[in-house]
């Protein structure tokens, strides 16, 4: 259907003032509100079930995608007409096909390597190959449906070479070591409290009670991982199926959706770049961002930062390629032939359907906050069926609350404000979810549904942590609209569908703990864990430490190394603007706004009082970006190249050797109060001085991998060479990339978390049974591997002491203690004299902790 044919009602419009509101096909009430009203009553019903959350998610995601499509339905998305021919169902079959095996290859690998039936080098070869053969069908059926204008097979398209680096680097060994100790562990076992307590907003960790310290995102990632691929999160279910013969590994479950997001997010920056540099320039920049340490390295920590940086990063990307499109360009309608139907298949449901998908599982979960089935416990369900209730929910551990020493008993727990009922919320929410439906009814404008895109990127990096979410990307923004001076595209925003999906999708969670909790809520997340960060040190570590300017200088390093050698050139470059005329505004407006993504992210982190060593992270992908089109930008320089710039590649090539040299020593040489093995952890982990395992050594690698990448860097002063060494140069990052991640991490990862321990323990407890106790311990995987079943005495005395005697008087005699080494001593003074003292682990097993067996 044309723009000038969309069931517009009443006098035409002058062709100079377009409608405000645009409308759409005409709506198709009775089958869009029967599906609508289906998926709703379907999530209804599923929340009220007692099945749990293993079959609810599932069935939870098909309700919301029944939802989603009756909406779209309704607005007769599905009925654009341009005119073109249609393309019968059977040709997009095999493409269909191939994607539907790729993506049950992926979950049945996923789930066997889980519960242990598919060790980890059987899982690392299979799952990434049933993965990409997932990304290989979609990319077949985009090719049938007529979607790559130029007629190249996928397999010929740069985008498709990015996401298999990406994921052949990425995914291998992703599941196949521990979580480390004490952030992923910690939000690993915050989210296994969410399934096992059922409660998708109030989150629970057994040392502070309330968790508080960062919004919900990362939280549901990983307990939809863990429900979907068949984690047993009860109490001390975790590692459980040790004693059956497998060996489970849970870690999959909950970093694969970390995998999902930063692989979205790449290909999202991918076109963007490509959008203005091409689609090579933009296959350098990808692989650039992908093989940066931090990067790379958070991709597969649980942690806020991938989901925040993700999202930031994405909404980005859709704002470059909304300011790319032109004006009132379209976009592209794909029909189908299904039966006797015509379906149009376009981007208009793509970004709508993502706002429904996000948004419907939120309105429902709340509705049915006040809702009940209506059971009588001897003649079961009444008439009616279902009951209004207020909100209720429990504080405590569920299944060890009361029971396991260190945790308090359940009680129930009501709002702070019951008025502000959750179905009163879910009414709200899905008010602003029907004006953004209306408002962006008949809306087929490129430019516009790219803004509207990116609106919900922010709000989903909002939801990863908060505020910053928006404001950082939106600097940019800013920053770009004002070096270019295109204030026009002010009025292309889409502001007001914009902001109200943006807060339909970032706020429900965030008022709904509030109505819980109230003012303590806000003070400990907003105030405390955001605010005082910023102006104050919280949970500071580095007190010993320049935490000048200089501080992140040092940092970026070690976290865009080998790139690092580039980057200086790269800043130069973003200075400049020598790109030619208004053809190259495109080119001018993405450096510039990764440029000031770069300066302000820096300058915002670089001033707060509290630093970690990742707090840098935002700034790296635009970093990421300018660095990748720099050595791009290289490749072209050939003998008819100006003096100049023949020069500069050789100056660029000699002083980025000695760069990348400098960085490389540091990561090689060790300095007195720490090995250098340790730097790339320090990129993400707490507590920088913490040893590092004596028998492990990486410094022979280090000095290979600079040496190699020094020797391309100095290759490309030669200009016969110079395309090859450029590329040799990517290869050698790529292979940093895949050597850090399945050598360098799962070979350090026993000593940084608590999954060996946790496994010698259950060995042990086999032949000889008794409690596991964590002493004086407070690094949280004593908590996850054990799904909390453990006898926490996190401050020991009178309690422990009591806790033992009453063990003695029942004749068990027997137990297990995880701590740190340097503590033993202390346990033998409270232990009384024990018949034997035991340590069951070495130090090259792990050097941090130790688990101990003692016979009272």
């Amino acid at each position: 259907m044309t723009a000038g044919a969309e069931g517009e009602s009443g006098p035409a419009a002058p062709e100079d003032e377009p409608p405000l509101i645009r409308r759409g096909n005409p709506p198709r009430w009775g089958s869009g509100l029967a599906l609508t009203l289906g998926g709703l009553l379907l999530g209804v019903a599923n929340l009220l079930g007692t099945y749990g959350p293993r079959a609810g998610v599932a069935i939870g995601f098909a309700a919301a995608v029944v939802t989603a499509v009756g909406l779209l339905w309704l607005l007769g998305s599905f009925d654009d007409d341009d005119g073109s021919q249609a393309v019968p169902l059977q040709r997009l079959a095999p493409g269909l096909a191939v994607t539907a095996a790729g993506a049950l290859g992926t979950l049945l690998g996923l789930r066997l390597a889980v519960a242990g039936a598919l060790g980890p080098t059987a899982a690392g070869a299979l799952i990434p190959l049933a993965f990409l053969g997932a990304v290989a069908g979609v990319g077949l059926t985009l090719g049938a449906l007529g979607v790559f204008t130029d007629g190249a097979p996928f397999y010929r398209r740069e985008g498709f070479w990015l996401l298999c680096i990406a994921t052949l680097v990425l995914l291998p060994t992703l599941g196949a070591h521990s979580l480390f100790d004490p952030w992923e562990t910690h939000y690993g076992e915050v989210s296994r409290e969410i399934l096992a307590r059922r409660d998708w907003i109030s989150l629970w960790w057994v040392n502070e009670e309330w968790f508080w310290s960062k919004p919900i995102l990362g939280f549901w990632m990983q307990a939809l991982g863990m429900a979907t691929l068949g984690v047993r999160y009860e109490p001390g279910g975790m590692l459980a199926a040790t004693q059956e013969g497998s060996i489970p590994y849970p870690e999959w479950a909950v970093r694969f959706p970390f995998f999902l997001v930063t692989i979205g997010a790449t290909y999202v920056l991918y076109k963007a770049i490509a959008s203005a540099f091409g689609r090579r320039a933009a296959l350098f920049a990808g692989v650039c961002v992908t093989t940066m340490p931090q990067w790379f390295l958070l991709s597969r920590q649980t942690m806020a930062d991938m989901p925040f940086v993700a999202g930031m990063s994405a909404a980005l990307g859709f704002f470059l390629l909304g300011a790319h499109a032109q004006g009132d360009a379209r976009v592209r309608s794909f029909a189908v032939a299904l039966g006797g139907r015509r379906l149009s298949l376009s981007a208009h449901q793509l970004v709508l359907g993502v706002v429904c998908l996000i948004v419907v599982p939120q309105v429902i979960y709340l509705l049915t906050r006040n809702l009940t089935l209506n059971v009588d416990p001897r003649f079961g369900l009444r008439v009616p069926p279902i009951r209004a209730v207020t909100d209720a929910f429990t504080f405590g551990s569920a299944g060890n609350c009361g029971v396991m020493p260190g945790n308090k008993a359940c009680v129930t727990a009501a709002p702070v404000y019951p008025k502000v009922l959750p179905a009163l919320q879910a009414l709200v929410w899905a008010a602003a979810l029907g004006v953004v439906l209306f408002l962006e009814w008949g809306e087929r404008r490129a430019r516009r549904l790219y803004f509207l895109a990116a609106f919900v990127c922010a709000g989903v990096a909002t939801m990863g942590k908060g505020p910053a979410g928006l404001v950082l990307p939106g600097t940019a923004v800013l920053g770009y609209i004002v070096s270019t001076k295109r204030y026009r595209l002010l009025l292309d925003l889409e502001l007001s569908a914009g902001t109200t999906a943006f807060c339909a999708v970032a706020l429900p969670w965030f008022v709904a703990m509030w109505t819980r909790h109230g003012w303590p809520f806000v003070d400990r997340l907003i105030f405390h864990d955001m605010y005082k960060r910023a102006f104050d040190h919280v949970h500071d570590t580095n007190k010993s430490e320049d935490v000048s300017f200089r501080y992140y200088v040092w940092q970026l390093g070690y976290a865009t190394f080998p790139w690092v050698a580039w980057v200086p050139a790269a800043l130069a470059r973003a200075q400049r603007d020598d790109d030619g005329g208004d053809e190259h505004r495109a080119r001018r407006g993405t450096i510039a706004l990764l440029a000031v993504w770069f300066i302000v992210g820096f300058a915002l982190f670089s001033y707060m009082q509290t630093k970690f060593h990742h707090y840098i992270f935002p700034a790296v992908p635009a970093l990421g970006l300018l660095a990748g089109l720099t050595a791009h930008a290289t490749l072209d320089v050939g003998a008819k190249a100006a003096t100049s710039a023949r020069s500069s590649t050789t100056v660029l090539a000699v002083c980025g050797a000695m760069l990348v040299l400098l960085v490389g020593r540091d990561l090689a040489l060790a300095r007195p109060d720490q090995p250098s093995d340790a730097r790339l952890l320090h990129l993400f982990t707490y507590l920088y001085e913490r040893p590092w395992p004596q028998h492990l050594s990486f410094s022979a690698w280090f000095w290979a991998f600079s040496a190699a990448a020094a020797a391309c860097l100095l290759a490309t002063a030669f200009e016969r060479v110079r395309r090859f060494a450029v590329t040799a140069f990517a290869v050698v990052a790529i292979a940093f990339a895949g050597w850090t991640l399945d050598v360098y991490m799962p070979r350090a990862a026993p000593h940084w978390g608590q999954r060996e321990l946790v496994l010698s323990y259950l060995q042990a407890s086999k032949d000889e049974p008794g409690p596991l106790v964590a002493y004086q311990m407070n690094w949280k995987g004593e908590n996850f591997y054990t799904g909390n079943q453990i006898a926490n005495f996190k401050e020991t005395g009178e309690a422990f002491r009591a806790w033992l005697a009453a063990r003695r008087r029942e004749g068990k005699t027997t137990v297990y203690v995880v701590l740190l080494p340097r503590r033993v001593d202390a346990l033998a003074t409270e232990l009384g004299e024990p018949k034997e003292l035991v340590r069951l682990t070495t130090p090259e097993l792990n050097n941090k902790f130790a688990l101990y067996r003692a016979r009272l």
